[in-house]
This record gives structure tokens, sequence and C-alpha cells, in this order.
């Protein structure tokens, strides 16, 4: 699914709170049109749903993973960043605040969010060669953090022959995905 980075985040035209608003634009569309499209199509209304992504698309899955865990019970998110400064420097808005994983995790204390992370799958990935720098300083924080929370969680770290670039996330998810359980079988076809 294509994202509106354009619209939002990477518009680097549109002031900070315009771009964020934008992107909460985009997170109603997700939970409020996309989810349920999908549980109704799955036949299933209380269907939890995997969201993965690369780059900008682990931001965006980890994101929404962290937001809406009464949506997505698993992540992987390769070589992702986690905090938007990269985009709108160090401009803060109750927006930015919610879509910004390193920022609102640390204060989540809401017994509802730790208990569903907990009994969730997070996977993240990442690399240390080429342009992978920021994604490394990025999931490690996101590390320290879950293990602050006690929550469950694998951070992956490969080596630094993994560049920030496609060839590698081609052989990473399929990697992450072979190690998911597959679901108990449920009877439906």
């Amino acid at each position: 699914m294509n994202s509106l980075d354009g619209q939002s985040w990477t518009n680097e035209g549109a002031h900070p709170a315009d771009r964020a608003r934008r992107h909460q634009d985009y997170d109603r569309y997700i939970v409020d049109e996309v989810a349920p499209f999908m549980r109704q199509h799955c036949g299933d209304t209380k269907q939890k749903f995997i969201t993965t992504g690369v780059s900008m698309g682990a931001y965006h899955a980890a994101n929404f993973f962290f937001r809406h865990p009464d949506i997505f019970d698993t992540v992987i998110a390769l070589s992702g960043l986690f905090r938007l400064n990269h985009f709108i420097g160090y401009y803060m808005d109750a927006n930015v605040y919610f879509n910004t994983p390193l920022a609102y995790l640390p204060d989540m204390n809401d017994p509802w969010y730790l208990d569903q992370y907990r009994q969730s799958r997070i996977i993240i990935g990442v690399g240390q060669g080429a342009w992978e720098d920021e994604m490394l300083a990025d999931s490690l924080a996101l590390k320290h953090i879950l293990e602050q929370k006690g929550i469950p969680h694998w951070v992956d770290i490969w080596g630094s022959d993994v560049n920030h670039d496609w060839p590698w996330w081609h052989k990473m998810l399929p990697y992450f995905l072979d190690m998911l359980e597959p679901p108990a079988y449920t009877g439906r076809v």
C-alpha cells in the first residue's frame, strides 16, 4: 500500500504541523476504512493483521503497530527511522508526538496498550552497512525502550555489509516471515 509521504513527512514545502495533519488523514484512512474492509473481507471482525515495511515503510509499520495494537499484532520493520527529526527537524506538536514512536513510547504506561504489545510479535531488522547509521541508532533506541517496558521483541542487527538497499530487504523479509509461527488452524476455509 502506498503512503502519503509526499504530502506529509517528506513534503518540504509544507510546515511540519501541516505534514502531521496530512499524516493523520492517512492514519484515519487505514484505521477507519482499510482495516474494517479487510476484516469484512476475511469474515472476522476481530482479525488482527501483520504490518511490515522497509525504510520509511518501516516507520509506518512500527507507528501503526504501536498506535493501533487492536488492529495489528505483528510488526516487521526493516531499516526504519522511528523519529521524524530527519524530515521535520525538532518541531513538535501533539500530532508529531503521537506519530513518533521514540517520543510517545517512553511515556506509554497504559496497561491496555502494554498488554497488547506484550502479546504481539515485534521484529526490527537493520543492517550496519552504508546508509544505515540513523536506522541502527533508532533501532537500538527502540530496543532499549521495549526492554525498559518488559515488552518482548526481536531486534536483529545484521552485518556491516548490509546496506540500506532493496537487495538486502529482499533477503531480510523472507527470513523474518519464515521465523513467524503459523497461526493456529481455526477450521475455517
